[in-house]
């Protein structure tokens, strides 16, 4: 009995604990905008875990994409989010207020720290959020973990986190990344312009002495009748 009750302990020392899911929460931008987040774990002690990523309620009509960078910082492990708002001009959609994420390291975990900047395209400039010490990043420079909703036009998961992170961080971010987020108003069309005038008739010979009709530029809708 003592052998079988010491093998059970020994086994229960050696086993690691569960690793718990963890929920994140990102406040949603609005409309023609850009939330950017960092969610970092700390990892103060051993190997640096793997990080599984999941979206944990709907996304509505905001695009949602998540990458890590393969340079990851010392004693963490880190991952970026970018929620692009795609509700389109006219559209009566409500926004959402936040967007819910769960993550599950490969080991137990404390749970992660979440640090966001909100609306960066319209906000004033502020404080760099945490994740722009990172560095200036390219695509590149990222692992592609997770996406959903339709992307802003010309731009993948990556290059939409990349632009993102740069906006923030008040670094510069290309026009066609603006536009693809933020399409300009469509221009209202011109009225039409109205019919011109028809050649005057030829009228009969007018003495010197008296003043000739001419048509006025431009020219009424009606020419003038003859004295």
């Amino acid at each position: 009995m003592r052998r079988v009750l010491l093998a059970a302990l020994v086994v229960s020392l050696a086993s690691p604990a569960a690793a718990q899911a963890h929920r994140v929460r990102l406040a949603a931008p609005a409309q023609f905008d850009i939330a950017v987040a960092q969610v970092r774990y700390a990892v103060p002690h051993g190997p640096r875990p793997a990080l599984r990523l999941a979206l944990a309620g709907p996304t509505g009509l905001d695009y949602v994409a998540v990458a890590l960078p393969r340079h990851q910082p010392r004693h963490a492990v880190v991952a970026l989010v970018a929620v692009v708002n795609r509700r389109p001009r006219g559209s009566q959609a409500p926004d959402l207020a936040q967007v819910l994420l769960s993550t599950r390291p490969t080991r137990a975990m404390r749970a992660p720290t979440v640090t966001e900047a909100t609306n960066i395209l319209a906000a004033t400039p502020g404080s760099a959020p945490p994740a722009c010490a990172l560095g200036s990043l390219v695509a590149s420079d990222l692992r592609f973990a997770l996406r959903a909703g339709t992307p802003p036009p010309g731009f993948g998961a990556r290059s939409t986190i990349v632009h993102a992170l740069a906006a923030a961080c008040g670094r510069a971010v290309p026009a066609a990344f603006l536009q693809a987020v933020a399409p300009p108003a469509p221009k209202l069309p011109y009225p039409p312009l109205p019919s011109p005038c028809p050649p005057c008739p030829p009228y009969p010979p007018v003495p010197p002495s008296k003043p000739r009709i001419v048509c006025p530029v431009p020219a009424p809708t009606a020419c003038p009748e003859p004295a």
